[in-house]
């Protein structure tokens, strides 16, 4: 009896042992386009309860000063997940409408992941959602460092269609023809795996594409809502209720498998909100995604980790979604090697051990021509929500404006003209680390084009892959061929012109010819089956539509705007449509012009690239 007892006791210390020495299981959850003042932990907007997504803040940690080093999708995550400043190895912008992507255009193989990092630490590794960091092979998640794979490898994509092609949704590689309703189809592969997985360290990415358009919603969240009298916001309610249910799903499934002390949980939007497209709220920030303005680089960012993480605390020290690499090794017990070359920082003596000191120096953006770095409180910035110019181009540091984040939250009161000392000092630094980085790969105007470059000299011997000749920047154009911001015609202040030839066998659909994007542009698309014009000034969109549908086939379709801003439009010589525009653009806008798709950032109400579906041929914009 007593050597059982002994034997017993035995037993139960190795079993304590092993469950002490058990590497953490880390969860990271991206929302998509969640502005800064959504969630009710945020305390900004009191709409739509997020209780799953708050329950997170209750038992960890808030960071009010939370960043993302990008402005929008693609270049977030590829900083994310290699704990670098994406610019460092020329990932700034979006890689560019799936149809567009190549053996060019996606995450550096040379860079290794957070799946790579915590795949050789003896983890499971799971990703479940969006991809958005290259469509080729060599950069399919499975490919990345991560066992299994549930998701699409694109931008956007439709919550109710598993679509096809190469932004389908796939299992590892093979695609998926019924996913269901797509916010909870991620968590419900997320929650599945964890179940499979539970007696083993996991590393779980869950990047939603909630809340980013289309606002495509169940009829079970849209009737949460109905109180809500826009709407646009009470679709965008049902998308964000949904996301919530969706993150609780998998919480649940962690506590079920009384596995909540045993797991490093994180959650982070990758962008601002795109305010005027979906009314995801940014909340006192200034500006909106695609900016370094506050509203397009601040984001809610919460770490919880029951028994380890003070629970219920919001802390004021600026952090960046880059620490999350470097904080999950350390949890995992994996040292880090100074010649990875990290930006991120482990947070955990700050988060759990009582440090005092702020983590980082100094946190930096470029995007484009944009610019930014805070230091304590003082922020330097050259924004498109401050007049900047959006876009590719030469970044500086000339003309940029400065903030005390933490008396002006909201970027109102530009102190550069009383603090030139201070911004020298900023300048100085923030011109230090630019010689760091690298060119961009891809430029939004022409990912195609930037593919070529790169691939060209390899090729140049080959000359069935000889790369095709750059549009020319009078045209006409087609399909598929695109502009820099610098070769795209310059419209400001001027009447123009557009026409373009269609050849489709179904029923027309999609964007025809676009320049800009959602602050200023316009794009001749197809809406409801109908020819349209819209034009963005300033962000606030007009639209004229034609009062007949433009039927299947071949068709020569004309705009033409006026000085005052009347639109006609024409199908093979008759006019279908007219209206009123809010004027003529403005500024020249800093995206390209895009044959049949729109690029990344939408003109008009639908969700970019808003791909033509048939051939568009001899198009042509002029100024009149």
């Amino acid at each position: 009896m007593k050597t059982t007892r002994l034997f017993a006791a035995f037993l139960a210390a190795g079993t304590l042992s092993a469950h002490a020495e058990r590497k953490p299981n880390i969860l990271l959850i991206v929302a998509d386009d969640l502005g800064y003042g959504e969630l009710g932990t945020q305390g900004y907007t009191k709409d739509i309860p997020t209780p799953n997504i708050d329950s997170l803040a209750a038992n960890g940690t808030r960071f009010s000063n939370g960043y993302v080093s990008g402005p929008y999708c693609s270049p977030t995550r590829a900083a994310l997940l290699t704990g670098r400043y994406q610019q460092r190895f020329g990932h700034e912008f979006n890689p560019g409408p799936p149809a567009e992507a190549n053996a060019a255009v996606g995450l550096d193989v040379n860079e290794k992941t957070i799946g790579d990092r915590l795949k050789a630490a003896g983890y499971a590794t799971g990703w479940f959602g969006k991809s958005h960091l290259g469509t080729a092979p060599q950069f399919h998640p499975q490919k990345r460092g991560f066992d299994e794979f549930y998701g699409f490898l694109g931008g956007a994509h439709s919550y109710v269609n598993a679509g096809n092609g190469v932004n389908g949704i796939f299992h590892g590689t093979e695609p998926v023809s019924d996913p269901g309703y797509l916010t909870e189809a991620f968590a419900r592969e997320a929650a599945s795996f964890i179940e499979k997985k539970k007696d083993d360290p996991w590393f779980v990415y869950l990047p939603f594409n909630a809340v980013h358009a289309p606002l495509e919603t169940l009829e079970k969240y849209d009737k949460k809502f109905t109180a809500i009298e826009d709407p646009k916001r009470r679709k965008f309610a049902a998308l964000l209720a949904g996301l919530d249910d969706s993150v609780g799903t998998v919480l649940n499934k962690v506590r079920d498998l009384k596995l909540e002390n045993d797991t490093l949980v994180y959650f982070i939007s990758d962008n601002g909100g795109p305010t005027p497209s979906t009314t995801s709220g940014n909340g006192p920030l200034k500006g909106y995604k695609a900016q370094t303005s506050e509203g397009g680089i601040r984001v809610p960012f919460i770490v919880q980790w029951k028994g380890k993480v003070a629970a219920g605390k919001t802390d004021d020290r600026p952090v960046i979604q880059l620490d999350f690499l470097p904080t999950s090794l350390a949890a995992a017990g994996v040292p880090v090697d100074p010649a990875w070359k990290l930006d991120g920082v482990n947070l955990l003596p700050y988060l759990k051990d009582g440090n005092t000191a702020q983590p980082h120096e100094a946190l930096y953006w470029r995007f484009g021509q944009q610019i930014a770095i805070r230091k304590g409180d003082w922020k330097l910035v050259k924004s498109a929500g401050d007049g900047g110019v959006a876009g590719a181009g030469t970044a500086s540091t000339e003309g940029a404006h400065l903030y005390n984040l933490a008396k002006d939250i909201g970027e109102k009161n530009d102190l550069a003209a009383q603090e030139p000392e201070k911004v020298k000092e900023l300048a100085a630094q923030w011109n230090t680390w630019n010689t760091s980085l690298v060119a961009p790969k891809w430029t939004p105007g022409g990912p195609r084009r930037a593919a070529r470059l790169t691939t060209a000299k390899a090729e140049e011997k080959d000359d069935d892959n000889a790369p095709e000749p750059a549009a020319s920047a009078a045209g006409p154009w087609k399909s598929g061929d695109s502009l820099t911001g610098a070769q795209s015609p310059d419209l400001t202040g001027k009447p123009f012109a557009i026409t373009a030839e269609l050849d489709g066998k179904d029923q027309p659909q999609g964007v025809i010819v676009a320049q800009g994007g959602n602050a200023q542009g316009y794009a001749l698309h197809v809406k409801d089956g109908k020819l349209a014009l819209s034009l963005r000034r300033g962000r606030e969109l007009t639209s004229v539509v034609a009062t007949e549908p433009l039927a299947a086939g071949a068709h020569k379709v004309e705009a033409v705007v006026a000085a005052d801003g009347g639109a006609t439009l024409k199908v093979d010589g008759k006019s279908v449509g007219q209206g009123k525009l809010a004027g003529l653009l403005a500024r020249k806008p800093g995206e390209g012009l895009t044959v049949g798709n729109d690029g990344e950032a939408a003109v008009g109400e639908y969700t970019a690239p808003h791909a033509y579906n048939g051939k568009v041929a001899n198009v042509t914009v002029s100024a009149r």
